[in-house]
């Protein structure tokens, strides 16, 4: 059998408090880099914002215009739709009359 190795006390912990020092570091400088980019990601979103408003307001407008539009023609749809069905039905009684 091969022995196991006590791995838990291995020297001193400076390697690992550098380790950690370091990344505390990197980590405040990219926070430092990132809020720029952020504010300036606010800002856009706030400016992509301001300009979707009136294109939001006139697609709700033009969405109105269609609905006028089309409440008549589906009017018109459903009278010629009950035209055809009331032909459709004169036609087959004349076949149920012919058959007799």
């Amino acid at each position: 059998m091969t022995e196991k190795k006590d791995t838990t006390s291995q020297g001193s912990d400076e390697p690992v408090s550098a380790f950690v020092d370091k990344a505390k570091e990197v980590a405040g400088a990219v926070a430092e880099k990132a809020e720029p980019v952020v504010e300036k990601a606010k800002e856009v979103a706030g400016t992509v914002a301001e300009k979707a408003g009136p294109v939001v307001e006139k697609a709700k407008e033009m969405a109105g215009t269609v609905a006028e539009k089309a409440g008549p023609a589906m009017e018109k749809a459903k009278e010629s739709a009950g035209e055809l069905v009331d032909k459709a039905k004169e036609l087959l009684g004349n076949k149920d009359d012919d058959q007799k």
